[in-house]
């Protein structure tokens, strides 16, 4: 099966522009996926919620869903519930609520102030199975253990990726390490995206991809690991 499939990797925080959504509703995609910690209010940072805004921000999930006919993947936010606060994705599919998936693994910066979720999940659209992952969730098998038990087809992992000095050598051998190897135990193709630098978090490096267990099939290359970008692929699942 052929999947449109778009990655959003912009900076975090950003309203989407009338000339983005119209973009991206040309592409006429199935999914769409934005980074970690894309759907939060700057002002507020990424560990910190209020009712009011988790509720704006999921209106705006669901209304770009509407609007674009799409699955939107709708990259992280804090979410207060039962207390504490989680990194959540929310996942609708033309204003309606597919679920939501609650990050297992957690990052160091959030430990303390982060509540790990409790289980792995998937979800359903197009008549297949596709499955969500958070950053460093990836460095847990059992992830992708429970994605090959659910015939997950199509995996999206929101992703914030502060830049680390190294070589490109050293980051396609990372890739391949992670993310192929970890499409080849899922057995899914997976779809990371990462958010670009900004005032607001001047540390980033995007470096957004797709990978089988064949191999990269589509990444930013180093020198384009600053630039906003409206990625479109179609990949076969």
């Amino acid at each position: 099966m052929k999947l449109r499939v778009i990655l959003y990797q912009k900076p975090l925080g950003i309203p989407i522009t009338h000339h983005d959504a119209d973009e991206m509703r040309r592409f006429k995609p199935h999914f769409v996926c934005f980074p970690e910690y894309f759907f939060v209010n700057t002002g507020l940072g990424t560990q910190v919620q209020t009712p009011h805004n988790q509720a704006r921000q999921i209106q705006r999930i669901a209304v770009l869903s509407r609007e674009l006919s799409t699955v939107v993947v709708g990259g992280t936010m804090p979410e207060l519930a039962d207390g504490v606060l989680y990194n959540t994705c929310f996942v609708y599919h033309d204003n309606k609520l597919l679920g939501s998936y609650r990050k297992k693994r957690l990052f160091f910066a959030e430990e303390g102030k982060i509540t790990p979720g409790s289980a792995y999940r998937v979800f359903e659209a197009y008549g297949i199975t596709f499955g969500v992952i958070i950053c460093a969730d990836v460095f847990d098998d059992e992830g992708f253990y429970f994605m090959r038990k659910k015939r997950a087809r199509i995996i999206f992992s929101p992703t914030f990726s502060p830049r680390k000095e190294e070589t490109a050598e050293e980051k396609f051998k990372r890739d391949n390490e992670i993310y192929v190897r970890g499409a080849a135990l899922s057995g899914a193709v997976i779809v990371k995206v990462c958010g670009v630098k900004s005032e607001f978090r001047n540390f980033l490096q995007a470096r957004s991809l797709i990978a089988s267990k064949d191999g990269i099939l589509f990444r930013v290359m180093p020198d384009e690991e600053d630039t906003a970008v409206i990625i479109m692929r179609e990949v076969d699942v």
